[in-house]
C-alpha cells in the first residue's frame, strides 16, 4: 500500500505531467460542490478536462485492468495511475454515490457505473425542470423579486445538471409568466431583442415598483 501511496504521488507531480503541475494537488478544491444525480453532467464535463490537463484521460477508456506489478515486484505504474484516478472519482463525489462506488476497483468500472446510473436520472431531471421553466406562471400572492429569483434558481439547476438554455428563449418564458400586467416590458424587449436576462431582471424590478 505504502509503494502504491508514493507511485500515486509521482503521477500528480510535475514529472509525470505534460504541464508544470504542484506536486500536491487537492482535487476537492476544484468541485467545491460534490458530484450527485443532480449535477452529474456539469461534474463529469469538468472532470475530463481534469484528466486531459494532468494526462490521464485515457484511463477511463480502458477495458482492461492494469497489470499490478513490474517484474522487479514494484507497483505498476498503469496500477497507480488508475487508483489515482479511481481516488479522484471518489474525492470529488458525495456520501451516496461513494456507496454507489464501493464494488468499483477500477477508474473505468466507477466512470461506466456512473454513466449508467446517474446519465437517465439527469435527463428526467433535465426534462423536468426544462417543462418548469416553459409553464411558468406568476400569482397575485407573488411579487415579481420571488418569482423572478425562482426562475433564477430553475435556470440555476438546469444548468447545474449540465444542460443550457439561450437567453433570449429563457427570457420569453419569463416573460409570459408575468402576464398581460407587464405588456409594456413585452414591447421594450421586442425593440431591444439583445436584452439578456439581467438586463430583464432589472427592467422587471423597476416595472414592478412604477
Amino acid at each position: 500500500m505504502t509503494r502504491l501511496i508514493s507511485e500515486m504521488s509521482k503521477l500528480a507531480s510535475p514529472s509525470f505531467s505534460s504541464l508544470s503541475l504542484p506536486t500536491s494537488f487537492n482535487i476537492s478544491s476544484l468541485f467545491p460542490i460534490p458530484m450527485d444525480r443532480t449535477n452529474y453532467l456539469s461534474w463529469k464535463s469538468q472532470f475530463e478536462d481534469v484528466l486531459e490537463m494532468h494526462g490521464h484521460a485515457e484511463v477511463i477508456k480502458k477495458t482492461t485492468d492494469p497489470p499490478k506489478v513490474q517484474e522487479d515486484g514494484s507497483v505498476h505504474p498503469e496500477l497507480a495511475r488508475d487508483k489515482l484516478v479511481l481516488s479522484w472519482i471518489k474525492a470529488t463525489s458525495s456520501p451516496s454515490i461513494k456507496t454507489l462506488l464501493i464494488p468499483c476497483t477500477t477508474a473505468h468500472q466507477a466512470w461506466n457505473l456512473l454513466g449508467k446510473h446517474l446519465s437517465p436520472l439527469v435527463s428526467t431531471r433535465v426534462w423536468i425542470l426544462r417543462d418548469q421553466i416553459h409553464t411558468l406562471r406568476k400569482d397575485n400572492n407573488t411579487t415579481v423579486t420571488d418569482y423572478l429569483n425562482h426562475v433564477k434558481s430553475l435556470l440555476g439547476s438546469l444548468t447545474q445538471a449540465g444542460a443550457t438554455m439561450d437567453d433570449d428563449e429563457f427570457v420569453s418564458y419569463v416573460l409570459d409568466g408575468l402576464g398581460l400586467a407587464y405588456k409594456e416590458l413585452a414591447t421594450t424587449l421586442h425593440l431591444h431583442p439583445d436584452i439578456g436576462f439581467n438586463q430583464f431582471y432589472d427592467l422587471a424590478l423597476q416595472e414592478e415598483h412604477l
